[in-house]
Parts: structure tokens; C-alpha cells; sequence
């Protein structure tokens, strides 16, 4: 038996390796899109006739998040110190890839003068940081990549931070409504998660609607939110979820059995979320799991090389553009890690430490009296 709550302790679970594998997955999707078009599709899309890598990644990263950003606050239970990690998580690698983007990949490859390029309204709209991580506004800059066969965007990926601030503010209000310390609490807590993910408002008549899902998001088949949700309710009733290797095999036969049917997406969902906590839980697979975690930075960095690649051969095949991007995201991201990342969350976990000492010390001593 492997319980999902062992998993969720601190070292025994391999979901960095998911992580990893999730942020690999994202790239290598990304080369069917950008390069031209070489006789090869994503064959992943094609077995399942729905959802590719890119998919798939983007669906692992919202549910591992779902669990550990729900453990996290209700291990902390303190909402200064939950924002505080969220924001040092997400913003320091963004603010740095708005630099590198405006003053790095801006000047190599745009078709415009230097000097019209700095004097563009539009460079610089990209250093807005709190646009591009609550906004959705993703980073496009003057004369750059507008030939490549996904124009100007400079990192897709983005599109999905906003989407993960809103599942962050669920945790938050439902966690400060006290619902996330039990495991009925965290499944009213998911079910709220939902019903905003339904509904709709729109500001200034605050005018409230249905999310009209016959959109998905390009390129994908369903929505990354509602597996935050899952994991969510998968924190919840860790003590009585078991994973087991022959289980998510048993649904991935069962889909296979049922694919040319119309509830074969969902079948599909339901063994590959129970695949990924095996992914994330087995011992079997401990060995292999990344000593630092580069995958936030391949999220980001990834699109930026490949559309670099991209746009200096088009013609390149897939497989060869990906051989040629692979060790430049690794180098990005391992910079990210180790000069940004990891720097800011140490130096944020430290100082919320120094500040909880006294205060805990004033308890201790308000105890003794």
C-alpha cells in the first residue's frame, strides 16, 4: 500500500520528477507548434485524438500545485506567510525573464532599429510584471519573431500564471474561512474552487454568467483549474487514498477499451491523474529524483529558446530544433534556479523565520507567567 498522505511528507514523494517530466512534456509540444511543419505530429494527440504533451504537462503541473499549495497552507496556517512563499515562488523568475526578454532576446531579434525598439511603448509594457502574472498579458515585443510561424508571442507558457493566482486566492479565502483542516472542509473548499471556476463576472456591472466552455484554451481539449480542484480534494482525503501502479494500469486498459466512446476522455483523465501520483509516489522510481528544481524554469525559458531556433531555422525538424534548444533551456533554467529562484526562497523562508521566532518565544514566555 502507498498512501498519499506518506507521499506529502517531505521527502517521500518523486514530485520533483513529475515537475520535471511535466515541464519536458510542455517543450517538446511546443516543437510541433513552432517549427514548420515536417511530416511529424505529437503522437500522444494522435492516440488520444484529444490533448498532446503540452496538455498533459500543463494538466500535472495544476494538480500537483492543487495538493502541495493546499498542504502548504494548512501546515502554515498564516496568511502573510503563504502569500509571502506564493509571491517569491512565481514573481523573481518572471521579473528576471521580463529582463532577459527586453534586453536580451528584444535586441538579437528584431527587425527594427535599436533606437525605435527602446522607444516603443510596447518594450517596455513587458516589465510589467503584475500584468503578465494577474492579467494574463503575455510578452510580445516590437519586431520580434512576427515571421515565426507562431508570431510575436515570446513565451506562451505564461498564459497559465494567471490562471494559477486565481487557484491560489481560492486556498487562501477558502483557507481562511477554516475549510481546509478537514477533510469534509477541503471537499466544500473544491467544490467552491468549481463554482467559481462556472461562473463568470464581469466588472464594472459586476454581471455574473456561465463560462461558456465550448472555448478550451488553444490547442487543449479541457482546462487546467478544475484539476487544481482535484488536488485540492486529493489533499483532503490523503489518509484514505491509496496509489497503486496496477490501478492506474487497470484505467488505462479500461480506456482503451472504451476509446472510440464518448466517455472516453473522462476515463482517459481519471488514469492519467492516478498515473501521475503513481509517478509522484512510487519508491521505484526515488532514484531519479532531481536534486534541484529546474522545472519552473523550462516552463519559461523553453518557448523563449524554441521560438529563437525557430525563427533562425524554421525549417529545422522537430526533433533536431528540440536537440539543439535542449542544453540552452537546461543552462537558462539551471541560472534561474540557482541565481533567482532558490536565492529568493531561501532568503524569504529565512526571514519569515527570524519574524515568527520572537513571536514565539513571547508566547512561550506568556505561557510561563
Amino acid at each position: 500500500m502507498n498512501p498519499l498522505s506518506h507521499a506529502l511528507s517531505r521527502n517521500g514523494n518523486n514530485f520533483d520528477l513529475v515537475r520535471l517530466l511535466a515541464a519536458v512534456a510542455v517543450v517538446y509540444g511546443h516543437s510541433y507548434l513552432l517549427q514548420a511543419p515536417d511530416g511529424t505530429t505529437d503522437w500522444i494527440q494522435n492516440a488520444l485524438g484529444f490533448d498532446g504533451f503540452g496538455a498533459l504537462g500543463v494538466y500535472a503541473f495544476f494538480l500537483l500545485s492543487g495538493m502541495l499549495v493546499t498542504a502548504s497552507f494548512d501546515r502554515q496556517r498564516s496568511v502573510p506567510r503563504f502569500a509571502a512563499l506564493r509571491i517569491a515562488r512565481l514573481w523573481p523568475a518572471v521579473a528576471v525573464g521580463s529582463l532577459v526578454t527586453v534586453f536580451v532576446i528584444g535586441p538579437l531579434f528584431t527587425t527594427l532599429p535599436l533606437r525605435d525598439y527602446f522607444a516603443s511603448g510596447m518594450t517596455w509594457a513587458n516589465l510589467d510584471n503584475f500584468s503578465t502574472i494577474v492579467l494574463k498579458t503575455g510578452w510580445a515585443l516590437p519586431g520580434v519573431f512576427e515571421h515565426n510561424r507562431f508570431p510575436v508571442d515570446i513565451c506562451g507558457p505564461l498564459w497559465t500564471l494567471p490562471l494559477e493566482v486565481r487557484c491560489y486566492l481560492i486556498v487562501l479565502v477558502t483557507g481562511l474561512l477554516g475549510l481546509l483542516s478537514s477533510a469534509r472542509g477541503v471537499a466544500l473548499a473544491a467544490a467552491l474552487g468549481c463554482a467559481a471556476f462556472v461562473l463568470r463576472v464581469h466588472v464594472p456591472h459586476l454581471q455574473i454568467g456561465l463560462r461558456d466552455f465550448s472555448e478550451t484554451p488553444g490547442g487543449y481539449s479541457f482546462w487546467p483549474e478544475p484539476f487544481f480542484m482535484l488536488g485540492m480534494l486529493l489533499y483532503g482525503w490523503r489518509e484514505r487514498i491509496n496509489i497503486s501502479g496496477l490501478t492506474a494500469l487497470g484505467l488505462m486498459m479500461v480506456f482503451l477499451v472504451f476509446r472510440d466512446t464518448a466517455g472516453a476522455q473522462p476515463l482517459f483523465y481519471l488514469a492519467f491523474v492516478v498515473g501521475v501520483l503513481w509517478v509522484g509516489t512510487t519508491p521505484l522510481l526515488r532514484r531519479l529524483v532531481p536534486r534541484h528544481d529546474y522545472s519552473y524554469g523550462i516552463y519559461l525559458y523553453g518557448f523563449m529558446v524554441q521560438q529563437c531556433i525557430a525563427n533562425i531555422a524554421p525549417q529545422l525538424s522537430h526533433v533536431t530544433s528540440l536537440l539543439i534548444a535542449a542544453p540552452l533551456i537546461l543552462l537558462c533554467a539551471a541560472l534561474s534556479w540557482h541565481c533567482v529562484e532558490r536565492p529568493v526562497l531561501k532568503w524569504c523562508r529565512a526571514r519569515l523565520a527570524r519574524r515568527e521566532a520572537p513571536l514565539a518565544e513571547g508566547m512561550a514566555a506568556g505561557d510561563q507567567a
